[in-house]
């Protein structure tokens, strides 16, 4: 796809795809194929390898670089191929987000500096996403995840960067709607916002976002599809039905569980999730039942 292929078709419901590993603690590329080759097709409008539900604080470079290319054989136009290539260094980035889009990348998600954050103010940030927007020939989404990170990035500051040349977005994962709010106040015309958090997704279309990245679309992705058809249509009322249905599962396994909770459901639902890499360590048997009972209430009396 062109630059402005990648542009018009960034928006809906994109997957965090998990990262399954094998009984030796490599990645598993036989079941990552599987997984995403279920994913696609089904109305999502991409894919995000390398995200935080896909472990990326703990794959090498390489390991990141080995999935874009595997996802790139299996991710077709006009769905997106999104790579999370943020690192410390800006140097370290650019570097990466390089050999992302000669595999494949459509765009980039780079994560926000957070090591020294007591010097990431406004200033630090534009240089470092100014360098590496400019450096590569795919747009470049900002990835702020507060509660990760520990930088809180004000909406001015979000104001500033998304008038840099090539930065075409920005995943905003605090779960924070009058910061949501904020921010689309804040950004130039045109700019893209995705939210993280599956709490506050509908809430969020309303208000100008353009879609979401959920960790939720790996094992639920007809409810969380169906709730960004259902608002494009202006189906107020099936909207807010599936944003009901989708909360507790944010609430019972996304947000308690994390990254084991989500690979729990994905085994659940047929899917290929398996074991976190340490140090992070699977739920409990007793925990993945109270899982298979919450995905059980959520498609109660639904098809999808």
């Amino acid at each position: 796809m062109t630059k402005n292929d990648i542009l018009q078709n960034l928006a809906g419901v994109f997957c965090p795809v998990v990262t399954p590993f094998n009984k030796r603690g490599g990645v598993d590329e036989g079941f990552f194929r599987e997984n995403l080759s279920r994913l696609t097709g089904i109305g999502l409008g991409g894919m995000l390898v390398a995200g935080s539900t896909g472990e990326a604080p703990y794959l090498a470079e390489r390991e990141r670089l080995r999935l874009v290319e595997v996802a790139r054989e299996i991710v077709k136009a006009p769905e997106i191929l999104l790579a999370g290539t943020g690192l410390e260094s800006t140097q370290a980035t650019l570097d990466l987000s390089r050999e992302a889009v000669a595999r494949g990348a459509d765009a980039l998600l780079v994560l926000t500096p957070n090591y020294y954050k007591a010097r990431m103010d406004a200033d630090a940030l534009v240089a470092h996403y100014r360098t590496v927007a400019a450096g590569v020939k795919r747009p470049v989404l900002i990835y702020s995840i507060p509660q990760f990170t520990g930088l809180e990035v004000p909406p001015a500051t979000i104001g500033r960067l998304s008038r840099l040349p090539n930065v075409v977005g920005l995943k905003e994962s605090s779960g924070k709607l009058d910061f949501v709010r904020a921010v689309m106040k804040g950004v130039r015309p045109g700019f893209r916002v995705l939210v993280g958090a599956v709490s506050i997704f509908y809430e969020s279309l309303c208000e100008g976002a353009v879609g979401a990245v959920l960790g939720l679309a790996n094992f639920a992705p007809g409810l969380c599809v169906g709730l960004h058809q259902a608002f494009l249509h202006r189906q107020a009322a099936e909207a807010r039905d599936l944003q009901q249905r989708l909360l507790p599962l944010g609430q019972k396994i996304g947000g308690p569980h994390g990254v084991a909770g989500i690979k729990a459901a994905v085994d659940l639902c047929g899917s290929h999730g398996g074991a976190t890499r340490l140090p992070l360590l699977p739920v409990s048997a007793q925990v993945k039942k109270q899982i298979a009972a919450a995905l059980r209430e959520a498609h109660a009396g639904l098809a999808i």
